[in-house]
């Protein structure tokens, strides 16, 4: 008669520990190998982006303005750097399919339903792999996860600011037309582009929120700065989620400042909470474990951590500061 016999109680706990801990011990390599493959495919994007910018001025002789071209009477302009580099992108069907004398988003039946459809394309080119894209809404838009640099003063469009130029000191602002001759402090100093996490209203977010803070404010750095989101009330209107339009130049989608480093907070200056008026901070912020991703005019793409000097940072998003950067900061 053979002695058939199975697991006893303990073997079976035992083997469920070392199944546990083999899994406690690969799981996070597994992770790391994948957060490592999607980091590398979010600097290739931004190579992509930073080839269409020269390919762009090559052809035009200066950059695509940040925010601007042309629109309905009594509207800002609004197109963003990314719509107008669509070609440059491969993109040149859905160039041509926009309509830019009508605004860059379609909830706006008057004066953008022709544009309805092709604002809704979803460009890979456009989305880092490591954010997940939970913006939800109605009709829908194209998404954007990466920002063209608009410099280091908390200006958005036009409105609430001296003189009304919209003038910043970073490459891409207010119907800009930088061309990289301009970029006195060489374009290897100088960001082009960084990313910054798509936003959903519905979870409180420090990474994609936009907090709400009096028009009024007499040091926005600070007061920006020293926030605190569990107490802040933030943005929660749908035109606020952070990237939801690509097409759109507001900074709160296609834009951000070097004001505050790299997944710190973000700031609406403003008593009306839309998302035109008022000025704004908006920093870089990812969901890359070791910081942002940075393309700069050169072309090249670094990785800045969170911890970086606020100065360098600020120098690194102005195109003729004369300041000098230590790059062993990046």
């Amino acid at each position: 008669m053979n002695d058939r016999r199975g697991f006893s109680l303990i073997e079976f706990l035992v083997v469920l520990a070392v199944m546990g801990l083999l899994v406690a011990l690969i799981l996070p390599a597994v992770m790391a190998a994948r957060e490592a493959a999607r980091g590398a495919a979010c600097r290739s994007r931004l190579k992509q982006i930073g080839l269409a910018l020269a390919n762009y001025e090559a052809t035009c002789q200066v950059y695509p303005f940040g925010v601007g071209g042309s629109g309905p009477p009594g509207y800002v302009p609004r197109w963003s750097a990314q719509a107008m580099m669509l070609g440059e992108l491969d993109q040149w069907s859905l160039f041509n399919a926009l309509n830019f004398s009508a605004v860059p988003w379609s909830h706006d039946p008057a004066r953008g339903a022709t544009n309805t459809t092709a604002l809704a394309a979803s460009l890979e080119v456009f989305l880092c792999p490591s954010d997940s894209d939970d913006i939800d809404e109605d009709p829908r838009l194209g998404h954007n996860s990466y920002r063209a640099n608009a410099g280091t003063l908390s200006i958005n469009l036009l409105s609430r600011w001296p003189g009304g130029s919209g003038e910043n000191n970073g490459v891409f602002w207010y119907q800009s037309a930088m061309r990289s001759g301009r970029i006195r402090d060489g374009l290897s100093m100088t960001a082009a582009f960084s990313e910054r996490c798509l936003g959903d209203p519905e979870f409180p977010d420090p990474r994609s929120d936009y907090y709400l803070l009096p028009r009024a404010a007499a040091d926005p750095f600070t007061e920006c700065a020293s926030t605190d989101p569990e107490t802040t009330p933030r943005a929660e209107s749908s035109v606020e989620w952070s990237g939801q339009r690509w097409a759109d130049g507001n900074v709160f989608y296609t834009r951000y400042h070097h004001i505050l480093p790299p997944n710190r907070n973000s700031c609406h200056f403003t008593d009306t909470g839309d998302d035109y008026q008022g000025r704004a901070i908006v920093t870089a912020s990812s969901r890359h474990p070791i910081g942002v991703h940075l393309l700069k005019c050169d072309g090249s793409v670094v990785t800045i951590k969170e911890q970086i000097n606020d100065r360098v940072w600020q120098a690194l998003g102005t195109v003729a500061g004369g300041e000098l950067i230590d790059t062993r900061e990046d």
